[in-house]
């Protein structure tokens, strides 16, 4: 209740409706081109490979060019928001296939060169872990030297409502400075950081913006 009235919460707008369609388009057409444009297997497999690897990275790197990157609170009327809600769409096939991801995780350094094409920075002398999840590839930051423990998770936004119950998006890249350790199941959120050289132990989570460790009074909290 606000000034003795219910409070309307947003509704998802046309746009970010629509944009959900994105990803079985995405995997759809690339199944199409493959069978319109080769004759053998093996050229629909590569073909097909190949519109689905590199071709959300592409057009999202490119958008971020044209359009800047998203960061800081966005709400559906602006600008960042719709370039956000794009990146986050050409994503989503690889959010719910999670192993196509790990395929690429076992050829060192391709992992590593497939983040830097989406604009994020992944050190190929960064360990990677089964099951981490991603969930911004654009906006991420792991130095040389970090280990991302099995089944952690770098979030580069957050989701929740305002007081005025507008849908609002907190966008930032986490990030794993060199020689940090990120437990099992352990989270960082947006715009997070965890220090060069430090664990964060398993299971804990670091909170948008803030870091671990934590610094209470100029020391390090341990």
């Amino acid at each position: 209740m606000t000034d003795g009235k219910p409070l309307q919460l947003e509704k998802p707008s046309a746009f970010s409706l629509w944009l959900n369609g994105l990803p079985i388009l995405h995997l759809v057409s690339g199944f199409a081109l493959a069978a319109g444009l080769c004759d053998t297997m093996g050229g629909r497999f590569w073909l097909l490979a190949a519109w689905i690897y590199l071709l959300p990275p592409l057009a999202s790197r490119l958008m971020i060019m044209v359009a800047g990157r998203p960061e800081g609170q966005l709400t559906q009327d602006m600008r960042a928001y719709r370039v956000w809600w794009v990146l986050t769409q050409w994503q989503v096939l690889f959010n719910r296939l999670p192993w196509l991801e790990e395929l690429l995780r076992l050829v060192p350094g391709l992992y590593a060169l497939w983040i830097g094409m989406w604009g994020g920075h992944l050190s190929p002398f960064a360990y990677v872990g089964p099951r981490v999840l991603i969930t911004d590839r654009h906006a991420v930051r792991v130095g040389r030297g970090a280990v991302l423990g099995m089944k952690s998770i770098l979030s580069g936004h957050l989701v929740l409502r305002d007081e005025a119950g507008r849908w609002l998006v907190l966008a930032a890249a986490p990030t794993v400075e060199p020689e940090a350790i990120l437990g099992g199941d352990a989270r960082l959120g947006p715009g997070a950081v965890l220090r060069a050289g430090h664990m964060l132990p398993t299971g804990r989570f670091v909170r948008p913006f803030d870091e671990w460790p934590r610094r209470k009074g100029g020391a390090v909290d341990p």
